[in-house]
């Protein structure tokens, strides 16, 4: 029943706005303080609460208003946030990343930015970082920072294994993780996801590289040979104990942090993690590089997940001038400069990113590369994304516990993602 859960309350949403008799107006500062209520994710990570404290603190001592931190795990929070939508609840704004923000959107429930938010801003960043957040003609999705997911590794364990160079092409890659392997201990050579959404979403770029894709453009199944294939490949690599069961995104991070872990996939937060753990921002470089995804063949394109954040407003906010004001302080320099140094979060605003810091720093280079030939997740624009994810990582996992043949899954994966 939770599978249908998001499209049905995506539904009721869309009804309650239409038959709504009107929006509550924002309480204006000349009433006196008031507490926005903001919501997301990060927030709860041990990588980023820190941040998320002070960008809090900063803006409640320059403002005179109090924000109040709602969270959750990053895989319920579109759940949360619909569920909380639906209730009588306070919700102001909230992060999300481009899945998240396409869910949301299809409910009608957020508002136009281009009346509450100030038009320097939004003229500040660029027509290619706005336009995700722009649905049917409607800037309802401010971004807050924008890059790619590609895979990162440990120079340092690499160096250890004969590798001074990560590789570049599949021959490559597998022969550094024997490498790798061949160090003993308990270290993880690939923190590929084998549980969780994060598990369908580095499938998907594994399966771009394989040639294959989810879906056609007509929105018909595509999985086949291709999808077969791949799997086979993670069946291989976990047999060679390249890769390791009951790995999510969160676990991989902690890993790779402790050097548990040569490799792994991540945005550009990654380097939140590592400074938790100690390394100075500065250093995290030699503990921790982007690197283009392998590809079968030198010269093919490197694949890649578009990543990105957002801010949301909700129309039934009571207060969406004040947390348009708060979304415009997460944005200036200052607050995105010191999001950048500590958690590798590029800045969206070209001021910013004009900025030597940022123009200059190694860390980011790697990502910005990957991010040029980057594509949304083919379930990015989906209502029924969540659905989508767990039938491929189910059936991924069942593939790989030895209970199905990778054809078998493949098929199953097919006809369940056919019913839906």
């Amino acid at each position: 029943m939770r599978r249908f859960m998001s499209a049905a309350l995506i539904m009721l949403l869309s009804l309650s706005m239409v038959f709504a008799s009107g929006t509550q107006e924002a309480q204006s500062t000349a009433d006196g303080p008031v507490d926005i209520v903001w919501a997301g994710w990060s927030g709860e990570e041990e990588a980023t609460r820190d941040i998320f404290q002070r960008m809090r603190e900063g803006y409640e001592a320059q403002s005179g208003n109090s924000v109040t931190w709602v969270g959750w795990t990053w895989a319920d929070t579109a759940q949360q946030l619909l569920i909380r939508l639906q209730g009588s609840e306070p919700l102001d704004i909230a992060q999300a990343d481009i899945a998240i923000f396409n869910t949301i959107a299809q409910t009608g429930a957020l508002a136009d930015l281009t009346e509450i938010i100030d038009p320097a801003v939004l003229e500040d960043i660029s027509p290619a970082a706005l336009s995700v957040g722009n649905i049917n003609g409607k800037q309802v999705g401010l971004p807050w920072s924008m890059a790619a997911i590609t895979m990162v590794y440990n120079p340092e364990i690499l160096k250890e294994a004969g590798w001074n160079e990560p590789p570049k092409t599949m021959e490559e890659f597998e022969k550094c993780l024997a490498d790798v392997k061949a160090l003993g201990g308990d270290i993880v050579p690939y923190g590929v996801s084998t549980k969780e959404a994060t598990c369908a979403g580095d499938f998907m770029p594994w399966l771009w590289t394989f040639g294959g894709t989810i879906f056609n453009e007509d929105g018909s199944v595509n999985l086949g040979e291709t999808a077969v294939e791949c799997v086979k490949w993670y069946q291989d690599m976990l047999a060679k104990g390249y890769i390791a069961m009951d790995i999510g995104r969160g676990d991989a991070r902690q890993l790779f942090a402790q050097g548990k872990m040569a490799f792994y996939d991540d945005a550009v937060l990654a380097k939140g993690q590592a400074v938790a753990n100690g390394v100075a921002p500065d250093e995290v470089v030699n503990v921790c590089s982007a690197m283009p995804r392998p590809v079968f063949n030198e010269g093919d394109e490197p694949q890649s997940t578009m990543w990105g954040h957002l801010l949301m407003i909700f129309e039934k906010s009571e207060h969406k001038e004040e947390a348009a004001d708060f979304a415009e302080y997460l944005l200036s320099n200052d607050v995105a400069m010191e999001y950048f140094e500590q958690n590798g979060m590029p800045p969206v605003t070209e001021s910013a990113s004009a900025l030597d810091e940022v123009k200059n720093d190694a860390y980011l280079q790697g990502f910005l590369e990957a991010t040029a030939t980057a594509k949304l997740e083919e379930t990015a624009m989906m209502v029924d994304a969540n659905e989508i994810k767990s039938i491929i990582t189910e059936e991924l996992q069942a593939a790989l516990l030895g209970s199905k043949t990778a054809e078998a899954a493949v098929a199953d994966m097919t006809q369940r993602l056919e019913s839906l």
